[in-house]
C-alpha cells in the first residue's frame, strides 16, 4: 500500500484559536525525528492522562466546528456525529477545533468510515501552526497507520504506512488517541499503542480532524465523542 500526500484544504489554516494554555512551550530545537517502533501490547486509560479539559459529542452545531455544505470538501453535524466528506480523489483536508491551541495534551476521538473506499485517510492533527505546519496521526479503513509531519506546507514522513491488526477495517469504529508531552508522541488505536516518536519542531498549536482520499474519491468519515485531557505531571 502506497498512500501519497495529496493537497490539503487551505481554508482551515485561517481559523483563529489562542485561548487555552496548558504548559510551557518546549524548546523549538533543530528537528530530529527518531522512529521508535513500539510493541502492540501496551495501553493507557483515561485516568492515567489527567483532567478532562474539553469534550464534544457533536450533538449540537453550536459547539463551533466548521460547517461547509458545498465544494470539494464538506463538513457538518448530522445525527450526533461530525462528518467530513472529501469529494475528489487524491485530496486531503481537515477542520480545526474551536479555541484549542495546545501544547501537551491527550486527545481521543471515535471515528469510522460512513461512505467510500477503504483505501482512505483519517485521523487527528495537533500543534497546527500557520502556514501549514503540523503533526498528524492517520489511519485507513484498510488497516494501516502513520504518524506524519507537515512543515511549511511540505509533508515530512518519518515512517511508511504500517499494517496493524489493532485497526478495525471497513465501516467499523476506531478509537484514536494521541498523547503528546513535550517532544514525545504516543499513538494509540483502540487502546493499543501503535508507535511512538520524538520531534521538537512545533511546541504548540491547534487541534483538528483530518480526512483524505487516495485513488478513489467520495470518502465520508464520521467523528464522535472527542475528548481532550490536560496531562498529569
Amino acid at each position: 500500500m502506497n498512500k501519497n500526500y495529496a493537497k490539503s484544504y487551505p481554508a482551515t489554516f485561517m481559523l483563529l484559536a489562542l485561548f487555552i494554555i496548558l504548559s510551557m512551550t518546549p524548546s523549538l530545537a533543530q528537528s530530529a525525528i527518531n522512529n521508535k517502533i513500539a510493541p502492540q501490547n501496551q495501553s493507557t486509560s483515561d485516568s492515567q492522562l489527567g483532567t478532562l479539559l474539553y469534550s464534544d459529542d457533536f450533538s449540537s452545531s453550536k459547539s463551533g466546528w466548521e460547517i461547509t455544505t458545498n465544494g470539494d470538501f464538506l463538513a457538518g453535524y448530522k445525527k450526533g456525529v461530525y462528518h467530513i466528506t472529501v469529494v475528489p480523489e487524491n485530496y486531503w483536508g481537515g477542520t480545526l477545533a474551536p479555541n484549542l491551541n495546545l501544547s501537551d495534551l491527550g486527545v481521543e476521538v471515535e471515528a469510522k468510515k460512513e461512505a467510500g473506499p477503504d483505501d482512505n485517510v483519517y485521523g487527528i492533527w495537533i500543534r497546527n501552526q500557520a502556514p501549514g505546519s503540523l503533526y498528524a496521526f492517520l489511519i485507513s479503513s484498510d488497516g494501516y497507520f502513520e504518524f506524519s509531519k507537515k512543515e511549511n506546507g511540505t509533508w515530512v514522513t518519518p515512517s511508511n504506512w504500517t499494517k496493524s491488526s489493532a485497526i478495525k477495517t471497513g465501516d467499523e469504529t476506531n478509537r484514536l488517541k494521541v498523547v503528546a508531552r513535550g517532544d514525545k508522541f504516543d499513538f494509540y488505536d483502540n487502546d493499543v499503542l501503535l508507535n511512538s516518536y520524538e520531534d521538537s519542531s512545533f511546541g504548540r498549536g491547534d487541534l483538528g480532524l483530518w480526512v483524505g482520499t487516495q485513488s478513489e474519491g467520495n470518502v465520508t468519515i464520521g467523528f464522535d465523542n472527542l475528548k481532550v485531557w490536560a496531562l498529569l505531571d
